[in-house]
């Protein structure tokens, strides 16, 4: 016999369902966020950026040359006094640009190393996350069914009212339902049974011959004292 249940509020339960519902629509929204952002990550790592750093590595070529042709220039003229002037300022320029460019053709670098990383990632993450992905699909959905079909069947047997109730009670005892107990009774294990007859009185002769014809007793075991 399994225990039985004790409810106290149906009304707790339809909250529960209605969580149980608002869970399951928040997480489906933030598995496919997440799966898009994911996406989304990659392209801009696979075209933007590489694009882009790729521009940037053009540009900052261009500059560095025109750094160095500024320092050559510096160092190639005189001034009016006979004196090579001081090319300070364009070698500086020309470090700042080699720096630029430096850091332009490490970030093309480290994108396209991640480029190539990244849907590795993505594919240990899916595997991760399939197990809580089936439970919100599937598992989620036919717990809030069950929950509805249970309160359901709580509201119906609650309208029953205290005697219906009671009565239902009774033949679910011991194991039992409604149906079972109902078949109880069609086989009979719970009709009353009637006590059986007392024996007619007996008449005056009949008494008379008793008494003239009683029952012969043991004979007596008698001590003898020697």
């Amino acid at each position: 016999m399994s225990n039985p249940a004790r409810v106290e509020s149906i009304e707790a339960l339809k909250t529960f369902r209605r969580a149980v519902i608002k869970f399951a629509e928040a997480a489906m929204v933030a598995l496919g966020d997440a799966e898009s952002e994911m996406q989304r990550r990659l392209n801009w790592l696979e075209n933007e950026q590489d694009s882009y750093w790729q521009g940037q590595i053009r540009k900052r070529q261009e500059e560095v040359s025109k750094a160095r042709d500024a320092v050559r220039q510096k160092k190639l003229f005189k001034d009016f006094a006979g004196r090579t002037p001081s090319a300070d300022q364009e070698e500086k320029a020309l470090r700042i640009a080699l720096a630029r460019l430096e850091e332009a053709e490490r970030k093309l670098a480290a994108v396209r190393k991640y480029a190539k990383k990244l849907p590795r990632e993505i594919e240990v993450y899916k595997g991760t996350v399939q197990r809580f992905a089936t439970t919100v699909q599937n598992d989620l959905p036919t717990a809030a069914g069950k929950l509805d079909a249970m309160i359901r069947k709580l509201e119906e047997y609650a309208a029953l009212g205290p005697v219906a109730a009671t009565s239902a009670a009774i033949f679910g005892d011991e194991g039992g339902t409604f149906e079972s107990g109902v078949a109880s009774m069609a086989r009979g294990e719970g009709e009353l049974v009637e006590p059986a007859p007392e024996p007619a009185p007996k008449n005056a002769q009949q008494a008379g011959e008793e008494q003239q014809n009683p029952a012969e007793k043991p004979p007596q075991a008698h001590t003898i004292n020697e």
